[in-house]
């Protein structure tokens, strides 16, 4: 076996210790692709492994790699804004703002080993990603003083027959950037960070066949800020009644200690993925894999922010593959990929919606005539509480990879995929507001010797935007995103 040289352990090393960055969403919040190999060609490596980081599609893969070390770099730009429109009640300006963490740095690494013959010991880590934000200004907190305003103007506190020149409703009397003066309503976002380490086996069953089996180890790390305005749907609130008028039905706003604002919070969780790879045909191989839920520990500094008690486990989901050698060197990858993210409540469950007859958002069960709406309502933090409305989704990924010489390989791609986020659930998603539906792809690898590969990728999703005309608060609202990315990735072959 040949030597590793130093400077490769030292990278590995810090690569694999790093928690990779919970940004890289395009399909909801998984990543596209994993490695720079993977992301050249859209993710579709379930029936054509490239490298190590096959272990996030398909353990089985191991067998076809060979022993390798590779670790790489992921350069992620994701621009994200959201509006809520309120000069739709009378103001003169709509809350509007773009998420200001617009770089991220992801790395990942792997290796894999030959044990015997027809067994192979592979390790890899990577991140899934979406839900980041940080908005400089607080959308709900001056869309909620705005929307106060116009409310006084109904109540009598503000007489709109008595308007100064030139204004011609009570929320015009707002300025751009005005606050509510509420507790905790400053720089709005939130920062989920996301690892899972997967130690994997890979058999050789026979010459056609192989089966693969990894142990999914997650950590994930969490914070929010600047959530505030919805002290009022805690379960804090729900279960503390009192004759104040600031929230829903004269419930007081009992500060919940577990909403938003503990830095950061740490959770942790194990699942598994068995994957299978076959060759039916000299010029077909078939793979599929699939993943348990991770089921993680829960978030207890944001036991009122997410479902369960703080809980916030990772989806399942199953990949299907083929791919088809088309020429000597000319491959064509097909897969097909589905992740359950309504298995998860804190993803699933509906988000806030507008109550015509209140006149104010709600948790989608509230009942008016029922303070507190009842043992049925999905205050934050409940088991049924108020989550982000996510749906399951379908992935569907086409590639070709054309081996031009010894040395170089070039690799294209595309996916699209469903939409995650339903119109209705536009308001909790300015926070995570992982729209992206369509993803291109190319990408190459340089062989320089027998030993080292060095792959460079670039993916750009495109703009996608989901809209309504009555978000919980009422007025309308939307959520944009469009990413690029770009993936480096060395390889040291033993």
């Amino acid at each position: 076996m040949t030597k590793i040289p130093g400077w490769l352990k030292a990278v590995s090393a810090v690569a694999g210790l790093s928690v990779a960055g919970m940004a890289s969403a395009t399909t909801g919040y998984f990543g596209l692709g994993y490695g720079a190999k993977a992301m050249g060609l859209a993710g579709a490596v379930v029936s054509n492994p490239q490298d190590s980081a096959t272990i996030a599609a398909n353990p089985a893969g191991m067998t076809k790699v060979g022993e390798r070390v590779d670790v790489g770099l992921r350069f992620f730009n994701p621009n994200r804004e959201a509006v809520l429109n309120t000069t739709a009640v009378g103001g003169t300006f709509d809350v509007h703002d773009e998420s200001r963490r617009d770089l991220f740095l992801i790395p990942n690494f792997g290796f894999n080993i030959k044990l015997r013959d027809n067994l192979w010991f592979g390790f890899n880590n990577y991140g899934n990603g979406g839900m980041n934000s940080t908005y400089d200004r607080n959308l709900y907190d001056e869309a909620f003083a705005v929307l106060g305003a116009a409310a006084q103007g109904i109540s009598g506190v503000c007489d709109p027959l008595s308007l100064p020149p030139g204004i011609s409703s009570c929320a015009q009397l707002v300025p751009e950037g005005a606050t509510t003066g509420l507790p905790d309503t400053g720089t709005l976002g939130v920062d989920l960070a996301q690892a899972i380490f997967a130690p994997t086996l890979a058999l050789k069953v026979n010459d056609k066949n192989s089966l693969g089996a990894s142990l999914l180890i997650g950590v994930q790390r969490f914070s929010a800020r600047g959530l505030g305005n919805f002290q009022c749907f805690t379960n804090s609130v729900a279960t503390n009644p009192a004759n104040a008028t600031t929230c829903p039905q004269g419930f007081a706003a009992v500060p919940s200690s577990d909403l938003t604002g503990n830095n950061s919070d740490w959770s942790f969780g194990a699942g598994v993925r068995v994957g299978w790879l076959g060759e039916v045909h000299p010029n077909v191989t078939l793979g599929a894999s699939v993943s348990s839920k991770l089921y993680m520990s829960e978030f207890d500094d944001y036991a009122e922010l997410f479902a369960e008690q703080g809980d916030f486990d990772i989806p399942a989901n199953f990949t299907l593959g083929a791919t088809f050698q088309a020429t000597p060197r000319l491959k064509i990858s097909l897969d097909y990929q589905r992740i359950l993210y309504e298995g998860v409540n804190s993803i699933s469950n509906a988000g806030p919606i507008f109550n015509a007859l209140a006149g104010q958002p709600t948790p989608p069960s509230f009942d008016v005539s029922v303070p507190g709406g009842g043992p049925d309502s999905e205050w934050l933090g409940r088991d049924d509480g108020m989550g982000f409305g996510w749906e399951d989704i379908n992935i569907y990924r086409l590639a070709a990879e054309y081996a031009h010489s010894g040395q170089w390989i070039f690799r294209a791609g595309f996916a699209w995929n469903d939409q995650p986020i339903p119109d209705s659930q536009v308001l909790f998603n300015f926070l995570a507001p992982a729209v992206i539906e369509k993803h291109a792809t190319v990408g190459f690898t340089y062989r320089p010797d027998k030993q080292s590969e060095w792959s460079f990728a670039y993916m750009r999703a495109f703009s996608e935007e989901v809209k309504t005309s009555q978000a919980a608060f009422g007025i309308p609202g939307a959520i944009e995103m469009d990413q690029n990315s770009v993936d480096v990735g060395y390889t040291y072959k033993f």
